[in-house]
């Protein structure tokens, strides 16, 4: 049967019909890529034969099934295409499809603008049509004030729209499909006493009355009506996290608040893991069915146009050889084809096995990696409730470094799996500037010292002497992040003994010191059968599972990174004995003038510095950084409106600027800013880190970045190097936490 017949049924090309239901069955059963096949076809059918009521479904039901792909923009484009046709056909029901589609859309892309532009007029539709899809687009406006944090709306709504579901007969509705979906009402009720519940507890979550709803719904019921939603797990992940803030905020019952937060967090990896198994369906697979289909057709094409050649030839020569020349193409052909599909079956095996490996990797690296967030998390949590809880103030300073070794874990472990992936498909760009070895090896010791404490291990470091006024070019940030990554690898593998950092001089000229490191322990040591995927990501899982439950990304990290210094890593390894890594890499001195541009300059009077982030923590940290500068004060805005608004009030001398903040980011606030005063210096203070942002930031008129987390003395150096009259700024470069 041809595709077309599978969702337009047609007894002539006057007559169709099209079938929703087994188009909605497809898409319910994740068959994403057939029903676009499918729907393909369709259009393809409807334009052939002018059906433009077909044509219009099938570009409505595309713009659906791509909606559910996350393929926005062609979504709305085929939604539109759809639109304009019920509009030319004047058909209202039609046209109430399409507009809810856009509305979903608008809704899932977070597109607000156009979501307010067409919701009244659907609205206004869809009530003059006594339709079920009132309530869908409803269900749409309570998305998009909580996705808009409009509080206050989403409360109103959601009550309007329980009343309205309550005195409302589904059963005498204009159902906009040619069948009734099942449990709607039901759904829908869930939908929108779920968001009720949420706003209730978010106009003041200290006060247990606001959670008496949120109590209420059956968390079962409620994971029921989300089965056919992507983001089901997230919504429960949000309501547990909600019954945590209850114990939380209200009930002050930390046992309770812990159950909560741990079911919060294993929907939010359920929902991570169900986003990487769509991912890897949608993945290289459909490329390879895609190449296969296109193959056989072509071997079905040319069979057809060399039969047809042959027939013509061979009318003009005696039956036999019209026989024989038949049978020996048909067999030529059949052969062909048959070759070429094995071929492709056995392709597609392959591929199909080695999916489902990758796959089984990703599966246990989550798992691994699970647990390696979670351990940190809950050090941070019961450390930082004993803190609260203890008055010694020696047991504090204990529980206190605890939490920042924790914390550094943590922090580096999340900094280790994004760097992964951004090194996987772009070589890392140093960014070079003066600093003293010295200084980086003792920050690195001092970052693992509670780590390698708790253990028992003694630590120690060995750097040749230098002269006190030399200094190298070096990237900080990238190579802290080398012998890091290395210590903390040693602490894990070594349960009693010691850690040593050795430094060495091996070579130098009037330019150039090649400096050799070590790092040793006395841990477990590594078989040499273990040699060959020690340095491997997601591959060292053998030896990971028999020895630690750490990530596996530490030395994938160290080995990926000096590619960027131009070298290489090894290590001598004696089982039960210890391992010593080593590498070697040269370094360029730095000039007189490269090294004076790392000393700060002291105002020549009060500098008043203006402080914009939307996160209340950040405000703080930063301010009080601040305020530890002789000569320094600083005022702080929460919003870029507030701040375009101070920095035209007052005389500011310094703005360090967020970028990541809701309404105007912190590039939109550049621009306005940069409107009236082009000479005060901003500098942009954010987590984010890649040649993507440096371009942004500099192109909006951003002077500097400084990258969070970040060590104080460097962020003391940049922000005094701003003092008194500069016309020079420094172009983009990252402010390195050492």
């Amino acid at each position: 049967m041809d595709a077309q017949e599978k969702l337009v049924t047609n007894n002539n090309t006057t007559a169709c019909t099209f079938d929703s239901y087994k188009l909605d069955l497809l898409v319910k059963n994740d068959s994403l890529y057939k029903a676009t096949l499918l729907l393909n076809d369709a259009i393809s059918f409807s334009k052939k034969y002018n059906l433009k009521t077909t044509q219009a479904k099938s570009y409505n039901a595309l713009g659906n099934v791509l909606t559910k792909m996350s393929n926005f923009k062609k979504a709305e484009s085929y939604l539109e295409k759809a639109l304009q046709i019920y509009d030319s056909l004047n058909n209202k029901k039609g046209q109430d499809l399409a507009l809810s589609g856009l509305i979903n859309v608008y809704t899932q892309e977070k597109n607000y603008a156009k979501f307010d532009s067409i919701y009244p007029k659907a609205q206004q539709l869809s009530k003059s049509l006594n339709s079920e899809i009132y309530f869908i687009n409803l269900e749409n406006k309570v998305k998009r004030d909580y996705y808009g944090f409009n509080n206050e709306s989403l409360l109103e709504v959601s009550s309007m729209g329980l009343t309205l579901l309550d005195n409302t007969d589904f059963t005498t509705l204009n159902i906009s499909k040619e069948y009734h979906t099942d449990n709607l009402k039901e759904n829908l009720i869930q939908s929108f006493r779920y968001y009720n519940a949420l706003a209730q507890v978010k106009t003041d979550d200290s006060n247990p009355k606001n959670y008496h709803l949120l109590f209420s719904i059956n968390g079962e019921e409620l994971k029921a009506s989300l089965n056919t939603d992507i983001n089901s797990y997230r919504k429960i992940a949000t309501f547990n996290y909600y019954k945590y803030l209850y114990y939380t905020n209200a009930k002050k019952n930390l046992d309770s608040a812990n159950k909560y937060i741990l079911k919060s967090d294993n929907y939010k990896y359920e929902a991570l893991i169900n986003i990487e198994a769509k991912n890897s369906r949608n993945g290289d697979l459909v490329y390879k069915i895609i190449d296969a289909e296109q193959k056989l057709a072509l071997v079905n094409e040319t069979r057809k146009q060399d039969a047809l050649t042959s027939k013509i030839f061979l009318a003009s020569t005696i039956i036999m050889s019209i026989t024989l020349a038949i049978i020996l193409t048909s067999f030529y052909f059949y052969f062909k084809a048959r070759k070429n599909i094995c071929k492709i079956n056995d392709a597609l095996k392959a591929s199909n096995s080695k999916l489902l490996a990758i796959d089984k990797d990703r599966l246990e690296f989550f798992s691994i990696l699970s647990h390696e967030l979670r351990t940190p998390i809950y050090g941070i949590s019961g450390l930082a409730t004993l803190i609260d809880q203890e008055s010694d103030d020696t047991k504090k300073q204990s529980y206190l470094d605890s939490l920042i070794s924790s914390s550094n874990y943590l922090s580096i472990l999340i900094d280790n799996i994004l760097q992964a992936n951004r090194l996987k498909f772009e070589k890392k760009n140093l960014r070079l500037k003066p600093g003293k070895m010295a200084k980086i090896v003792n920050h690195v010791m001092s970052t693992v010292a509670v780590a390698a404490e708790n253990k028992g291990l003694e630590l120690k470091v060995h750097i040749d002497k230098s002269d006190d006024q030399e200094f190298i070019l070096v990237d900080k940030v990238a190579f802290s992040q080398i012998l890091i990554n290395l210590a903390y690898n040693a602490i894990r593998y070594t349960k009693t003994g010691s850690i040593a950092i050795n430094v060495f001089e091996k070579k130098r000229d009037t330019k150039d010191i090649t400096l050799r490191f070590e790092v040793k322990d006395t841990g477990i040591g590594i078989k040499e059968e273990h040699r060959s995927i020690v340095f491997s990501a997601f591959e060292n899982k053998t030896f990971l599972n028999k020895n630690s439950s750490g990530s596996g990304l530490g030395l994938y990290i160290v080995k990926t990174l000096l590619k960027s210094h131009d070298s290489d890593i090894d290590f001598v390894s004696t089982p039960n004995e210890g391992t010593c890594f080593f590498f070697e890499i040269t370094f360029t001195l730095a000039t007189d003038e490269e090294s004076q541009g790392i000393i700060s300059v002291k105002p020549h009077r009060d500098m008043r510095i203006l402080v914009v982030d939307d996160n209340k923590i950040n405000l703080l940290i930063t301010q009080k950084n601040i305020e530890k500068i002789e000569g320094y004060s600083c005022q702080t805005s929460s919003n870029g409106k507030e701040a375009i608004s101070l920095v035209k009030a007052k005389d500011f001398d310094l703005v360090l600027m967020d970028i990541n903040m809701p309404d105007m980011d912190g590039y939109d606030v550049t621009k306005h800013i940069r409107m009236f005063n082009t000479t005060i210096p901003i500098l942009a203070l954010t987590a984010l880190n890649s040649n993507e942002i440096s371009l942004r930031a500099e192109a909006s008129g951003i002077d500097q970045i400084i990258t969070k987390p970040y060590i104080f003395d460097d962020f003391k150096a940049i922000i005094t190097s701003y003092s008194g009259s500069n016309d020079n700024y420094c172009k983009i470069i990252d402010a390195e936490a050492i």
